[in-house]
């Protein structure tokens, strides 16, 4: 993007990293024209009013581009404007809302409510000056504190929200570096001895080749005894790093959905799972989960975990668009293989949203699994 377009974007957009906490702005600009239906129509007031609602707007865009006092300087321009619209139309009222709303832009708590207080004392010039009725005073100044306000604290739980889905993020990352970092470690434990003894036996039988036969074959035999050995730990390594817990899958679905802004309630048992019951349910609800984000369209998602009658039973359920029963495809087919392999069964729902509940009895939890 050259510096031009980027300049010309400050008075169009929002800042990339706010568009998410602003997304209501735009509702108000319809009470612009209401005191035109209430009053009557006037050209010369309706014109200078849209003239400046077409300079609002890009000042609007262009406050939350700044940070601190930095914001100020526009936060004064839009209310100087609600000051000069004032003396044509009520309108100016909300113009003065805008400008109570770009306080927010600040990010400082007490810097935003001097600002907000200064824009509300030019309001009260305003009103003095264009003999405002009583009511219309406490109409404008609900609108400038409310919105003034409302903003600030729509900003600053989108700033926190983003924090902590990044620190998230973060934590996941260095999860992730300290597992490779464990593999490769394990590896090189499992590997480097039988690898190393591998080498000197080979070096050792061929220089015995031609001497002496019989030491040399004993070698030879030596060297494949430790390749299976090493072979069969490594096999094992392998099918550990595989098994999931529902623990770490229950963690990955909190943050996944928690990601995408959907409500997620929880009811997650206290109960001792088997290795192969546990494993299963991690899959269980990981397929669950992925049906949900990429078919779904949920907003809300509940989760439960809980002991009936000597089964573990896990719900996945949301409020997701209303669809027919589709097709099994290789995640349905997958949850209920397992849990058929368990001794348990699998049942799912399709209207209204989803709903995936597996039932596996702990009891044939062991024999299943082997």
């Amino acid at each position: 993007m050259s510096v031009r377009s980027w300049k010309a974007r400050q008075f169009t957009a929002f800042p990339s990293s706010l568009q998410g906490a602003l997304q209501v702005v735009p509702y108000l600009q319809v009470l612009i024209y209401l005191p035109f239906l209430l009053q009557g129509f006037e050209l010369t007031a309706f014109m200078l009013t849209v003239g400046g609602h077409l300079l609002l707007y890009p000042l609007f865009f262009k406050v939350f581009w700044h940070k601190g006092y930095g914001a100020a300087p526009f936060v004064l321009v839009m209310a100087v404007l609600a000051f000069v619209i004032s003396a044509y139309s009520l309108s100016g009222v909300v113009f003065f809302a805008f400008a109570a709303a770009s306080c927010a832009a600040c990010r400082n708590r007490s810097q935003t409510l001097w600002l907000l207080f200064v824009v509300n004392c030019v309001y009260l010039l305003s009103a003095y000056v264009f003999v405002h009725s009583f009511y219309v005073i406490l109409v404008a100044l609900f609108f400038t504190a409310v919105n003034g306000v409302s903003f600030d604290f729509q900003l600053r739980k989108y700033l926190a929200d983003r924090l902590i889905k990044q620190s998230q993020e973060e934590v996941s990352a260095l999860a992730t570096v300290a597992e490779r970092e464990r593999i490769a470690r394990d590896l090189h434990d499992l590997l480097g001895h039988s690898l190393t003894s591998i080498a000197l036996k080979a070096e050792l039988a061929e220089r015995l080749l031609g001497r002496d036969p019989q030491s040399a074959k004993q070698h030879l035999r030596e060297v494949q005894e430790v390749s299976r050995r090493a072979l069969s730990q490594v096999r094992d390594a392998v099918a550990d790093y595989k098994t999931n817990t529902f623990d770490n899958e229950w963690s990955n679905t909190r943050i996944a959905l928690e990601s995408v802004d959907i409500e997620l309630t929880s009811f997650i048992a206290n109960v001792d799972i088997p290795a192969s019951v546990d494993a299963a349910l991690a899959m269980i609800l990981r397929e669950a989960t992925t049906n949900l984000l990429r078919h779904s369209r949920a907003t809300r998602c509940k989760v439960s975990l809980q002991l009936r009658q000597g089964c573990l039973v896990l719900e996945v359920s949301d409020n997701g668009k209303t669809m027919i029963e589709p097709s099994p495809g290789n995640g349905l087919k997958g949850m209920e293989e397992r849990c058929r392999a368990l001794g348990g069964d699998l049942k799912a729902s399709f209207q209204p949203g989803c709903k995936i509940a597996a039932s596996i009895p702990l009891a044939n939890s062991s024999e299943g699994g082997q």
